[in-house]
């Protein structure tokens, strides 16, 4: 062998060239079986699976809800429906009898409210990459102060529209019939009194099947420009005199509250555990110790005496303890925005979780309303459907002056970086029986402590299940 290779050297010594020659055609052998691979690398889809009529889908595939984007955009054929999907808006109030027909007519020429309520959610919710469908509201008094740069469009669209107000930097886009006024979110537009989509529902001129609002009633989209009136963060000036928990039982929605506050304050939250992950999300005062005086808030799940006692002051953020339970077992085995596999909700790790955390739930909120100071209770489903009233009783217990434009900033900006997309949820009830019993209990035992503290007590929708 050593002497075969001897000969290999002595070979190419003599003629470089060769060996030069030998080396190029390698590489370019070698690059041509990386091409190939490539190619011949690409999953073949079969007929069934091109065509999804054809057959009935795979086991567990999830099929894209496309009714509200057919529902929204008008009425064009299914075939163009992939490619519209861009922007969502109100159906027009057409006026011929034969459109209607064509269209579909429901409660006699307008929608069911209920039809409408659901669509009008699920559209608001919808976010496709370009532009999130706000609704239908009133032409604010002083239009100029309120949406600062107008542009007149005798062409109007929805898409026109929203791309001159993103092209000029503002997260607003108003149409007005062949108007269309960009701004931001203000107390003289804050976007919290909705009106019906109906008076909204004109023709655009350039897009017939889009709903471009009259002069008196404006269509609003928010693009994608970011609102930086609320994103600038820091620690506090000076160290704190007090220290003020955030304490919710784990899953209640605590890192949702802390991006809350640091938006709506403007100074970082800190905690009283540390979570690099977190960190690196952007929670800054994570890694401070609790006690450092430099954050606005500690976030704590703690629920002894003597933890409680430590703190001046507490907001205590209270969840539906199915929806907590839920959240928490997710966030255990899945991470703060994945999702437990199906194999741990149908193990024993799920009724042990429930048999080992439904107490706590009970205890945390009856040991803060005992011992703590100052509490000032939240409801994590009010926070969610009032957040300009609930997040500004927040703020004036952390001692910071309430600016409403910045609580309407964070409004446009709510959701952060930790929120489940919801797209995978379980198809069945986990909670059996014994289990729902249990939490009732524990729900009427927390109800009944609010209501001896002179509070609300919790939510209607916490039961009958």
């Amino acid at each position: 062998m050593a002497k075969l290779w001897f000969k290999f050297q002595r070979y190419f010594r003599r003629k470089p060239v060769r060996f030069f020659t030998f080396l190029v055609l390698y590489l370019t052998a070698g690059s041509l079986v990386f091409l190939h691979s490539g190619f011949v690398g690409q999953p073949a889809i079969s007929q069934n699976q091109a065509n999804p009529a054809a057959g009935a889908p795979a086991q567990g595939a999830e099929l894209p809800f496309l009714g509200d984007l057919h529902l929204g955009r008008g009425f064009r054929d299914t075939g163009e429906v992939a490619s519209i999907a861009r922007r969502y808006g109100p159906w027009f109030k057409g006026k011929d009898g034969n459109e209607r027909a064509k269209l579909g007519d429901y409660g006699g020429g307008a929608w069911s409210r209920a039809l409408k309520g659901r669509v009008v959610r699920e559209k608001e919710e919808e976010r496709d990459g370009s532009a999130v469908f706000r609704g239908c509201f009133r032409r604010p008094d002083n239009l100029s102060l309120a949406l600062p740069m107008t542009a007149a469009m005798p062409n109007m669209s929805v898409d026109r529209c929203v791309d001159l107000c993103t092209e000029k930097e503002y997260p607003l886009a108003a149409l007005a019939g062949t108007a269309c006024h960009c701004g931001f979110p203000t107390t003289r537009f804050p976007l919290h009194e909705r009106e019906d989509e109906q008076l909204c529902a004109q023709k655009c001129s350039a897009e017939e099947f889009e709903s471009c609002g009259t002069p008196s009633y404006f269509i609003v989209y928010q693009t994608q420009v970011q609102d930086n009136r609320c994103m600038d963060r820091r620690f506090l000036p000076t160290k704190s005199k007090q220290l003020i928990a955030l304490a919710s039982f784990p899953g209640a929605g605590n890192t949702w509250a802390r991006h809350l506050i640091e938006l709506a304050t403007g100074f970082y939250t800190g905690s009283y555990y540390f979570d690099g992950s977190l960190y690196n999300k952007g929670f800054k005062g994570e890694r401070d110790h609790w006690r450092s005086g430099r954050t606005i808030c500690i976030k704590t799940h703690e629920s002894g005496q003597k933890e409680i006692e430590a703190f001046d002051a507490a907001i205590l953020l209270i969840r539906n303890p199915y929806k907590a339970l839920m959240a928490e077992f997710n966030r255990k085995y899945g991470g703060h925005i994945g999702f437990a596999a199906h194999a741990h909700w149908k193990g024993k790790e799920w009724p042990e979780f429930v048999r080992n955390y439904a107490p706590w739930w009970a205890t945390h909120t009856l040991d803060w309303l005992k011992f703590g100071k100052k509490v000032l209770v939240v409801h994590f489903e009010d926070l969610k459907q009032d957040l300009f009233v609930q997040l500004g009783r927040m703020v004036r217990l952390l001692g910071v002056a309430v600016r409403e434009d910045r609580l309407l900033c964070v409004e446009s900006q709510k959701d952060g970086n930790f929120k489940r997309s919801g797209l995978r949820k379980l198809e069945y009830d986990p909670y059996t029986a014994d289990m729902q019993k249990t939490i009732s209990a524990y729900i009427k035992m927390v109800d009944a402590a609010l209501k001896g503290g002179n509070l609300t007590g919790v939510p209607d929708d916490y039961y009958p299940r």
